[in-house]
């Protein structure tokens, strides 16, 4: 029964019900089934039986044939036991000798071979050569045998009755054991959808469902429900955090420009004080504009992820590349180690991860910078000495910067946008402080 799909009537019903009637009906085609086979089994060896009697009495009752007076009789001997019936007789049906219960042979079949005839199993078998010394032609003999079957029909239909009785208990039982199987197993279920029920009401989506125990289904359901729980609580308070923040250092930049345009209008200025004014806006709005894009670049890194191969040298030497003028410029010196290494990544972002660590060196490293790739892991080495190592938890976190940097332009997004599109690829960031400089490894698994 499907318990799923487009809406029928059956879906009005409750899982439980649908799990219990789906289990019952599965059930009692099986016992039906298994019933009628011990039916017809237990029928067909009691028939079995009946008709070896039958043939064993037919055996001895045609070796027992002999002449009297020339006329075929069966021996004084042979007297069958209790309720059968043995003619014999001519080709013709007339009856010759008859020996055993005599009732009810009126009406028997002369047809050679086994057959049910009201309540009388029949076996009728031709005689066949003549025997050796009694000149009796046994071919125009005939030998009937036949039993009373009441005993057996009487047998069958009472095992009928017990059969269908049991089957009926046996479906009524399960029945109420598949119920209440369905209602202990979807317990876990009720619990979830209560529970995402009062989150959904109150708002309070640090609540969490009762752990299933155990390892089945249910505990990893309940498992699985929670864990997204506490990703979406956490994914709510960063992104709180995330806009308490961003509200904070976007208003900081406007209210600069603010401040501006209302002292250059509160009375008539010369054209140059007017170009110098309008220089400082469009500085600050350029640095609002970057603010604008660190934080447009980091909301997308929550996007539905699209791993693809990518060339982690050649994106490292097209990045390089557009930041060598600003290298020779600041008087540093940019140096290159690169080798072919594939990873599973997104192209623009790990161009932006590189263009971000090349921009830090540049504004905060020492006069030498590598960059080396090599088997997966992309390097970015400088001479200065780095941030301080107490600090570097803090700097991956949106606006955060250095101490005694505030004086350098930044937003402090780009080690935050950094952790953020790592941690999306499943790769690993790691700094290390040495004698020589500064190193920070990003490593693909």
């Amino acid at each position: 029964m499907s318990l799923s799909g487009p809406w029928t009537p059956a879906n009005r019903l409750s899982l439980r019900v649908r799990l219990t009637v789906g289990y019952a009906l599965i059930f009692s085609v099986c016992v039906l089934l298994g019933a009628l086979g011990v039916y017809l089994s237990a029928r067909g060896t009691l028939l079995h039986s009946l008709d070896t009697t039958l043939r064993e009495t037919a055996s001895v009752a045609q070796a027992s044939v002999e002449a009297v007076n020339g006329q075929p009789r069966l021996a004084p001997e042979f007297q069958p036991a209790g309720d059968l019936s043995v003619e014999l007789l001519s080709a013709g049906g007339a009856t010759i000798q008859q020996v055993g219960v005599a009732d009810h042979t009126a009406g028997l079949p002369l047809v050679p071979g086994l057959s049910s005839v009201a309540d009388r199993r029949v076996l009728v078998r031709r005689l066949g050569t003549a025997q050796a010394g009694t000149g009796l032609s046994e071919d125009r003999l005939l030998l009937r045998l036949s039993r009373p079957s009441d005993t057996l029909t009487e047998v069958n239909e009472t095992l009928g009755r017990l059969l269908a009785l049991g089957s009926l208990l046996m479906i009524l039982v399960a029945c109420a054991a598949g119920y209440f199987l369905a209602d202990r197993a979807l317990r876990p279920v009720d619990e979830v959808a209560r529970t995402a029920d009062r989150i959904a009401q109150s708002g309070q989506y640090l609540e969490r469902v009762t752990q299933a125990p155990g390892s089945d289904e249910m505990a990893r359901l309940t498992g699985t429900v929670n864990r997204m729980l506490d990703r979406l609580s956490g994914t709510i308070e960063r992104e709180k955090e995330f806009a308490r923040i961003a509200a904070h250092e976007l208003r900081t930049p406007l209210t600069t420009i603010k401040g501006r345009l209302d002292l250059a209008l509160e009375r008539p200025r010369d054209s140059e004080t007017y170009r110098k004014t309008l220089s400082v806006m469009r500085s600050r709005v350029n640095a609002l504009v970057r603010l604008s894009e660190g934080l447009l670049e980091l909301a997308r890194s929550d996007a539905p992820l699209n791993l693809v191969a990518v060339e982690l040298g050649a994106a490292a030497l097209s990045v390089a590349e557009t930041q060598r003028d600003a290298f020779t410029l600041a008087g540093k010196r940019l140096e290159l180690d690169v080798e072919e290494s594939w990873v599973q990544a997104e192209m623009p972002g790990v161009q932006q991860v590189i263009l971000n660590l090349l921009e830090n060196a540049l504004k905060y490293g020492g006069p030498l910078v590598r960059v080396r790739v090599s088997g997966g892991v992309l390097e970015i080495r400088d001479s200065g000495a780095g941030p301080e190592q107490t600090q570097w938890p803090r700097l991956l976190r949106p606006f955060e910067r250095g101490a005694a940097l505030q004086a350098i332009p930044g937003s402090g997004l780009g080690l935050a946008l950094v952790s953020a599109l790592t941690t999306r690829w499943s790769a690993e960031l790691s700094p290390e402080w040495t004698e020589t400089g500064f190193r920070i490894r990003l490593r693909w698994p």
